[in-house]
């Protein structure tokens, strides 16, 4: 944009525009970081004019023989005028600020929610009936193996593409490489999902943070019998590590 386009912002300093182009000048100033900052360099000169004595100023108009100029700069820095004028642009310097503010918080919220994929339960999330933490929304289950000590924390839910399941695993020792089934009422199993669980594993002394995932079955709810976690060997054969019961 070239400065011609720019109202004069020198003039809003001392004060010269007069009630009309001030308040076009303000509406341009909401929305122009240029302006704005080139108002915030005039702010110190108009504080220094205002430091002037009035008075002196105009015993010199009365011996210069042209004081029209002289008269301008003394009604231009007016006490008064200015200190309203010196409250109106810091408001107005605040205001752009503040909408800025609060653009980039907005867009740095949302770069945050796009970026991390975990399952937060919401408001419609029960929690389990053993106290556990909630997992997503849906009906709560949780089981703990009593061989392997893998405990999981599970939510599901019916929906009209079949049920969403929520999940959450600890004491989950790896490396390993693990898959979710889906076992249902008719003895049919369904492999929904897997996963790899590196050296320190999930819900450990070494990562206390659970693994959470969710995932999503076309069998309708009321179809299934459990949902159960096993674990991969290296020669491809499979081995439960919990099975929760739905």
């Amino acid at each position: 944009m070239s400065r011609e386009q720019h109202w004069d912002v020198a003039s809003y300093a001392l004060g010269v525009l007069d009630e009309v182009d001030s308040e076009r000048f303000e509406e341009h100033l909401a929305t122009c970081w240029v302006c704005a900052g080139e108002l915030e360099s005039f702010l110190p000169v108009v504080d220094s004019l205002a430091e002037v004595n009035g008075g002196h100023l105009a015993v010199t108009e009365q011996v210069d023989k042209d004081g029209a100029l002289l008269g301008r700069v003394l009604t231009a820095v007016g006490d008064d005028r200015r200190r309203v004028r010196r409250r109106r642009v810091l408001s107005l310097a605040a205001g752009v600020v503040l909408i800025a503010l609060i653009g980039g918080l907005a867009l740095f919220a949302g770069a945050r929610w796009v970026a991390d994929p975990r399952v937060v339960a919401g408001p419609s999330a029960s929690a389990p009936p053993d106290g556990s933490p909630a997992v997503g929304p849906g009906v709560p289950h949780s089981a703990t193996d009593p061989t392997t000590g893998v405990h999981a924390d599970l939510a599901v839910d019916s929906r009209p593409f079949g049920t969403r399941i929520s999940f959450a695993l600890s004491k989950l020792n790896g490396p390993a490489t693990c898959r979710l089934v889906v076992l249902t009422r008719d003895g049919a199993a369904e492999v929904v999902s897997s996963w790899r669980v590196p050296p320190e594993g999930y819900g450990t002394a070494e990562r206390p943070e659970p693994l959470r995932l969710q995932s999503a079955t076309s069998s309708a709810l009321e179809d299934v019998r459990a949902v159960q976690v096993q674990v991969i060997e290296p020669d491809g054969e499979t081995s439960p590590l919990v099975t929760i019961p739905v």
